[in-house]
């Protein structure tokens, strides 16, 4: 079987183009999407999908005009597996998800990615993910590199960007790295662990460290799927589950019911955590990057507010609760941490320097014991001076004569 070319794609060849991360301009823009990237992972995955929607915009697009979003009908995932006519307007993107910049990062809105996807991309270089994309737990897209010269990475501190292209209908496997510089064809399929260094062409089979083809995945070459049966809802999966599991691990007829009627316990709810509202910092806000990407916080409690949304008005009215209490608890905690730390400064001293109050002892010891002993010293000579001189004193009336 002759195995696909592997030879780059000639529209990938870049040598990269070279920017200052360092610059303030640059800085911005990275402070901005990263706090738009918390408020994105501390959204709740059973959050409207106005909401969810709007915030993954927060971090591709985030100079858009906001007064449409509630505008646009929100359609989730599981409305196109009932109704595949149906478009969605965001990729369904598992939190935690980080991007460095993404203001070039564009991803299918068919597309699914999984829990701790990472995104280092350049303000100076495309990363486009297609339609219909799975992309597994854990994977990297590294659109960004340096010189490889060591002279010219400490004297310009310039990273260098290249284009990352991933089409449509790609499956990537969990914990796989993409380099800059590459393209990923349509239907091509790459095996969990591998890394990305070369361009992989379409409707192809690629694993390793570094990645290679192995396999065509043609109608004529690719085998069948292993599947020995298939269910369409849950209650059929629990239902197999009840006839295949052992004895202690099989659940009641009133669980099994439960399950399959999707109805779940209610969860404890879960302690408050700090709210991340999107906003420029206070330092980078004078700068015209800054100045491009900030939002105005009354249009964005405006839009809130809006009739359209009032699950977003519930969350953002749990957003400010959750900032307050997390205020009140860090302030508490800051008094602790001040009271404890007068009381115990002194041991933490004395702990962390023993040798240092050791040698300060022994000179004060010694100290003390030359003085005694100079002391003692002068006791004695002046008793033996003062008995000479008494001597001396007594000695003529002893002498005289007796009449």
């Amino acid at each position: 079987m002759d195995m696909p070319s592997e030879e780059p794609h000639p529209a990938v060849v870049c040598a990269g183009i070279s920017f200052p991360a360092g610059n303030d301009d640059f800085r911005a823009a990275r402070n901005y999407c990263a706090q738009a990237c918390r408020q994105f992972n501390n959204t709740p995955e059973d959050a409207p999908p106005e909401v969810r929607s709007s915030r993954w915009l927060d971090i591709i697009r985030p100079a858009r005009d906001r007064s449409s979003d509630p505008l646009t009908p929100a359609v989730t995932h599981d409305m196109t597996f009932r109704n595949p006519s149906l478009k969605s307007q965001a990729p369904f993107v598992k939190p935690p998800f980080y991007v460095d910049y993404g203001l070039r990062v564009r991803v299918g809105a068919s597309t699914f990615i999984n829990r701790g996807c990472m995104i280092m991309d350049t303000p100076v270089a495309d990363v486009v993910v297609g339609e219909r994309c799975n992309i597994g737990p854990n994977c990297c897209i590294v659109s960004v590199g340096h010189a490889l010269n060591a002279e010219e990475r400490l004297t310009k501190q310039a990273s260098i960007g290249k284009p990352i292209t991933v089409g449509n209908g790609v499956w990537i496997g969990a914990n796989v790295t993409i380099l800059g510089g590459v393209t990923i064809g349509d239907g091509a399929v790459i095996g969990a662990g591998s890394v990305i260094t070369r361009s992989i062409p379409p409707s192809t089979l690629a694993v390793g460290v570094p990645a290679r083809v192995i396999q065509s995945l043609d109608a004529t070459t690719v085998r069948p799927s292993e599947v020995c049966s298939s269910v369409a809802t849950l209650a059929e999966a629990m239902s197999s589950f009840a006839r295949s599991a052992a004895p202690v691990d099989r659940l009641d007829e009133l669980e099994l019911a439960r399950i399959s009627s999707g109805i779940f316990p209610r969860l404890a709810p879960t302690p408050p955590t700090a709210a991340f509202p999107v906003a420029v910092p206070e330092h980078v806000r004078g700068h015209s990057s800054a100045k491009q990407l900030s939002i105005s916080s009354t249009s964005s409690s405006a839009t809130d507010r809006t009739p359209d949304s009032g699950s977003c008005s519930e969350s953002t009215a749990l957003e400010d609760d959750t900032d307050h209490e997390f205020s009140r608890t860090r302030r508490r905690r800051r008094r602790e941490h001040s009271t404890t730390n007068s009381r115990s400064r002194r041991h933490r001293v004395m702990r962390s320097c023993p040798q240092l109050f050791k040698s300060d002892i022994m000179i004060v010891v010694a100290i003390t014991s030359v003085a005694f002993t100079l002391l003692t010293c002068l006791f004695f000579a002046g008793m033996l001076m003062g008995a000479k001189w008494f001597s001396l004193l007594v000695s003529p009336a002893q002498g005289s004569p007796i009449e």
